[in-house]
């Protein structure tokens, strides 16, 4: 087993997803970086479901294998946060990562705790919001990020977004501290901003940390320090903290028995009655791939091959580190 797996130069793993606690200063490629440094070369690609910017803390769910096929699918629900902002600047970025000299210091008085939870609350349900000129947002196939660093800044129409919660947590000062959840591509440093200008001024996030992605928490996530561990193994790293993608996507299951699992794996459409929607085929304790049903036709969306299925082989395994 192990000598087969040295020379198959596709991914062995997969379709797994791994929960990092993503530090302060650096960017979300970074982090792949850090992956792509510390594990096999045959683990196949590696990607991320969500960035976060390079001042934000917190949960960042990496892909590996197949599973980063599956990023449209993991933007349907929503993300938690706790933001801390600061009242009274204005910041082009719309957070204290710029350059030296771009933040505008404002007049502003404190306000109560009362007034600010009022404003807050006016947020819940269905928000227009337009993506900030410093953001991963693209325009002509170019960041907008980018655009504004070469000095031409894009304005891009407003999007509806939704709020589902959103609760003030601390006022202190011109500092607000506040706990969010929210639709996949909102932008929490234009939410604080737009709460700044409805109590009369403009801010900016101090700090920023994804607390949720998905019903995914940030319970037993990676520190990335694990990777600088003089002992650090890429078997026992792969054993302990590699989840199985059905577990980040939450689409309901169908099992196959073998006949309707070959047919599946050879791209034929299946007939069952269910319901209109995305299904995770599974057979014999592996997950096959992910379908769609309409009118009570099954036609997959995507595949797994049978070399990266969601399970760890130990003797697989064992392999890595040779």
């Amino acid at each position: 087993m192990a000598s087969r797996n040295k020379k198959f130069k596709g991914p062995i793993f997969g379709p797994f997803f791994f929960k990092v606690d993503k530090p302060k200063g650096i960017t979300s490629f970074d982090v792949i970086r850090r992956f792509k440094k510390n594990l096999p070369k045959n683990i196949g690609k590696i990607g991320h479901f969500g960035t976060l910017d390079p001042f934000a803390t917190g949960l960042l769910v990496i892909g590996i294998g197949p599973a980063t096929r599956l990023n449209q699918y993991t933007q349907i629900d929503s993300k938690e946060y706790i933001a801390t902002g600061i009242l009274g600047v204005n910041s082009p970025t719309g957070d204290f990562d710029t350059e030296e000299g771009t933040i505008e210091e404002l007049e502003f008085s404190d306000v109560s705790f009362d007034e600010v939870k009022s404003q807050l609350e006016t947020f819940i349900g269905p928000y227009m919001q337009s993506p900030p000129a410093f953001s991963a947002t693209k325009h002509e196939g170019k960041a907008l990020h980018e655009w504004a660093r070469e000095g031409v800044f894009i304005e891009k129409p407003p999007v509806e977004r939704t709020i589902h919660e959103i609760e003030l947590l601390e006022v202190q000062g011109r500092k607000i501290v506040f706990r969010v959840c929210v639709s996949s591509g909102t932008y929490i440093r234009v939410l604080f901003d737009d709460l700044a200008k409805k109590l009369g001024t403009r801010g900016a996030l101090e700090d920023l940390r994804r607390t949720n992605s998905a019903g995914i928490d940030l319970e037993n996530s990676i520190d990335l320090a694990i990777f600088d561990d003089e002992n650090f193994s890429a078997n026992d790293f792969l054993l302990n903290y590699t989840n199985p993608i059905t577990e980040l996507i939450g689409f309901e299951k169908i099992e196959l028995d073998e006949a309707m699992s070959l047919r599946f794996v050879n791209g034929q459409t299946l007939k069952m009655d269910v319901a209109d929607g995305h299904y995770w085929m599974r057979s014999q304790n592996q997950t096959l791939g992910l379908a769609a049903a309409n009118g009570g036709l099954l036609r997959s969306c995507v595949g797994f091959s049978p070399a990266a299925l969601d399970k760890i082989d130990l003797t697989m395994c064992n392999s890595l580190d040779e």
